[in-house]
C-alpha cells in the first residue's frame, strides 16, 4: 500500500504540535512526523514520556511532590535539557492542580477524519473533590512554546467529543504546564465554527502528509 493511502495515526500532543506551529512551520513539521511514524525504532524514546507518567502516578500518590521530585532528579542525572524543562512543568502543575485533586483512570481515546486517526493517550483523569464534584479531563502540554487560547481551542473542541465514552461528565482542559495556565472552552464558544476548523486542519494534515517525502 502506498504511504499516502494509508490510514495515518498520530498522538493527541503531536497534534497539538501541528495546530500550534501556525501554518509557515506546518509542512516541516508534518514531514518530521513522518519520518518519526515510519520508523520502526519510533517508540523508543519520548522526551516527556517519564513526565507525563509521574503525572499520573502523583495524582494519586500520597506524597505528590516527592513523586515529581523522582522523575526531575532522573532529568537531572540525564544531564541535559530535560531537568530544567521537567522543573518548570512540575512547577506549573503542582500549583496549577489542586493539591486534594485525586485521579480517575481513562483510557485512550481517538478522534477520526477521513484516512487521520488522532490518538489521545496522555489524558488524565483528575476529580477535584469540590462541592460540585468537579471533573476533569486534562490534558498536559509541556512544551516550551508557550500555549494560546486559539490553538488549546481546536484540542479541547476535539475532546469535547470524547468525554462521554472516556470520562462521562467531565469538562476537557488542557493544562500549559510550564506556565501553570488552565485553558477551558468557553461557554460561549462557536463551537460549530471550531468543528469546521478542525476539520479543515484534518484535511490539510493529511495532504500535507501525502506530499511530504
Amino acid at each position: 500500500m502506498n504511504s499516502a493511502d494509508r490510514t495515518v495515526f498520530i498522538g493527541g500532543l503531536q497534534w497539538l504540535d501541528y495546530v500550534h506551529a501556525g501554518p509557515r512551520k506546518a509542512m516541516s513539521m508534518v514531514a518530521e512526523q513522518k519520518r518519526r511514524y515510519l520508523d520502526p525504532g519510533r517508540y523508543a524514546w519520548f522526551a516527556y514520556g517519564p513526565l507525563l507518567a509521574a503525572f499520573r502516578r502523583a495524582l494519586n500518590s500520597p506524597d505528590r511532590e516527592r513523586e515529581l521530585e523522582r522523575v526531575i532528579a532522573w532529568a537531572e542525572h540525564k544531564g541535559d535539557w530535560r531537568a530544567l524543562a521537567y522543573r518548570d512543568a512540575v512547577d506549573g502543575f503542582l500549583r496549577t492542580v489542586p493539591k486534594r485533586a485525586t485521579g480517575i483512570p481513562v483510557s485512550e481515546a481517538t478522534w477520526a477524519e477521513g484516512k487521520l486517526r488522532v490518538v489521545f493517550r496522555h489524558m488524565l483523569g483528575v476529580r477535584l473533590h469540590d462541592r460540585n464534584d468537579t471533573r476533569w479531563l486534562l490534558l498536559p502540554y509541556c512544551k516550551g512554546e508557550e500555549l494560546t487560547q486559539d490553538s488549546a481551542d481546536i484540542v479541547l473542541q476535539m475532546m469535547e467529543s470524547l468525554v462521554d465514552p472516556v470520562l462521562p461528565g467531565a469538562t476537557p482542559v488542557v493544562l500549559d504546564s510550564r506556565r501553570g495556565k488552565l485553558f477551558k472552552l468557553r461557554a460561549n464558544a462557536n463551537r460549530a465554527t471550531i468543528d469546521a476548523c478542525v476539520r479543515g486542519l484534518a484535511v490539510a494534515y493529511e495532504r500535507q502528509w501525502a506530499l511530504a517525502a
